[in-house]
C-alpha cells in the first residue's frame, strides 16, 4: 500500500455491478492498492473474476432492510475504518442520498443532500436552470399531455425528464433516448411509454445536427468545503452504442483540452450549489459555434475511467478532499488518452473525419489508448476472455444497429 493510503484509513464501497463501477475501483486499486467492496444483485462480466473487488450479493437492494443488512454486515468486517460509499448509476446513487440519515458517523456518502441532487438532474428543472444562467441549451418542450403543437421541425428528440424512474420500467420498445421522425412517430412513443408506466413530463428537443463525433462528456468536481470547482476534464465521443437499451453510452472517448465549455460549467455548478462529482453531456452546434447542454448526472458517469486514465485519478479526489482533508488546486485537464471499448478497426470504420482518425490511429501509436475493463493486473483468463468477447460483440451490435447520421 502507497504511503499516501497508508495516511487514511478508509473502504471504498460501491453500489451496483457496472463498467463505472469497475472503472472506480480500479481507480481505487491504482491510487491505493486497495481492494472495493462491491454491492450487487448478482455477478456480471464487468465486475466478474477479478482480484480488486470483495463482492457482497444482495438481491434485494431495492429492499431497504435488505440493504442495510449487507451495510451494517461490512461495518462489522471494517469495524475501525471509515467506508466511503458510492452509486454506480443514478438508481444507487439517488438510494444513497435519500437514506443519509441510515449510516453511521463512520460512513461517507460524497453526495449533495436531495433536493439539489434532484432539483439538477430532472431534465425539465435543468433546462430552467440553463436559461436562468445563460447557458445554452437545446430549444425544448415539456410535455404532459399529448400534443403535436411544436416550435421547431422534425426529427426531434424525445426522453422521460425523471431519468429514475424511467430507468425502474422495463417494457419492449423502450430506448433510453427516442428519436420522433414524425408526428405519427411521436404519437406512437407517448403512448408507448404512457401504456408502460411513466407518469412524469417527456422532454421534447430539437435535434441539433451532427453525428457521434460531434458529442461531448464534460466531468466536473467540486469540493464540498469550499464549493469551488476543483477539476474539468472534457472528453470528446467519437463512438457511442446505437443500441436502442444502450443509445447514448460511450464506447470512444478522446480526452482532451476543450476551453469552449468552461464558462457554462462554471455558471451551472455554481446555480446549481452542486459538489463532489458531476458530469454533463455535451454536444457541439454548428450553427453556433459552441456547445450546447443536455443533462448534468450527479454522479460519476459509467465511462469515467477516460478521466483517470488522463491523469486524473477520480478516486484521490474522493479521498484527498473526503478523507485526507487536504486543500486541491484546479485542474482543467489538457491531457491526452483514448478510452475505447471496441476492437480498433470497428473504431476507424466508423470515423468518417479524416482528420479525427488520423488522431486516432497517433494516439493508439503512442500507447494512449485504454480498455477501462481491461488492467494490466487482472490476470484471470476467464475474465480476459470476457473482456476480449464483450469487445469483439460490437462487430454484431453495429452491423444490427450502426450509427444513422
Amino acid at each position: 500500500m502507497s504511503e499516501e493510503a497508508n495516511s487514511v484509513s478508509f473502504v471504498p464501497v460501491i453500489v451496483g455491478g457496472n463498467r463505472g463501477a469497475y472503472s472506480l475501483a480500479r481507480a481505487f486499486y491504482e491510487a491505493y492498492q486497495v481492494k472495493t467492496n462491491l454491492i450487487s444483485p448478482m455477478i456480471i462480466g464487468p465486475i466478474g473474476n477479478s482480484r480488486i473487488i470483495k463482492h457482497y450479493i444482495q438481491p434485494g437492494i431495492d429492499d431497504l432492510d435488505l440493504f442495510f443488512e449487507t451495510i451494517h454486515q461490512i461495518g462489522r468486517d471494517y469495524p475501525n475504518m471509515k467506508k466511503i460509499i458510492f452509486g454506480a448509476d443514478d438508481r444507487y446513487a439517488e438510494l444513497l442520498i435519500r437514506t443519509k440519515d441510515r449510516f453511521g458517523d463512520d460512513w461517507i456518502i460524497p453526495y449533495v443532500d436531495e433536493p439539489v441532487f434532484l432539483r439538477a438532474t430532472n431534465k425539465e428543472s435543468f433546462y430552467a436552470i440553463c436559461e436562468k444562467a445563460g447557458v445554452p441549451y437545446p430549444k425544448t418542450v415539456v410535455m404532459d399531455e399529448f400534443s403535436l403543437d411544436l416550435p421547431f421541425e422534425f426529427p426531434i428528440i424525445i426522453k422521460p425528464s425523471n431519468a429514475i424512474i424511467y430507468q425502474g420500467l422495463h417494457f419492449e420498445g423502450k430506448e433510453k433516448v427516442f428519436i420522433g421522425r414524425d408526428e405519427k412517430d411521436l404519437e406512437r412513443i407517448y403512448h408507448l411509454v404512457r401504456d408502460n408506466g411513466y407518469t412524469d413530463n417527456l422532454i421534447l428537443q430539437e435535434y441539433v445536427p451532427g453525428d457521434d463525433t460531434y458529442l461531448g462528456v464534460v466531468t466536473v468536481y467540486t469540493s464540498p468545503r469550499d464549493k469551488e470547482i476543483k477539476l474539468i476534464a472534457f472528453g470528446h465521443i467519437l463512438l457511442e452504442d446505437h443500441t436502442p437499451s444502450a443509445i447514448g453510452n460511450h464506447l470512444t472517448i478522446w480526452a482532451r483540452e476543450e476551453r469552449k465549455i468552461v464558462a457554462s460549467v462554471r455558471k451551472l455548478i455554481a446555480e446549481t450549489e452542486f459538489y463532489g462529482f458531476s458530469n454533463f453531456d455535451v454536444k457541439y452546434d454548428k450553427r453556433k459555434d459552441d456547445y450546447v447542454f443536455f443533462e448534468l448526472n450527479g454522479r460519476l458517469g459509467v465511462s469515467n475511467y477516460y478521466v483517470t486514465a488522463s491523469g486524473n485519478n477520480v478516486a484521490k479526489y474522493y479521498v484527498e478532499d473526503f478523507i485526507a482533508k487536504k486543500k486541491l488546486g484546479l485542474t482543467i485537464n489538457t491531457n491526452e488518452a483514448l478510452f475505447t471499448m471496441t476492437p480498433k478497426k470497428l473504431l476507424l470504420k466508423y470515423i468518417e473525419s479524416d482528420v479525427l482518425r488520423k488522431k486516432v490511429k497517433e494516439l493508439y501509436k503512442d500507447g494512449k489508448d485504454v480498455h477501462p475493463l481491461d488492467a494490466p493486473f487482472e490476470v484471470s483468463p476467464k475474465r480476459k476472455f470476457y473482456v476480449l468477447a464483450s469487445k469483439f460483440n460490437y462487430y454484431k451490435k453495429f452491423k444490427e444497429y450502426p450509427p444513422e447520421e
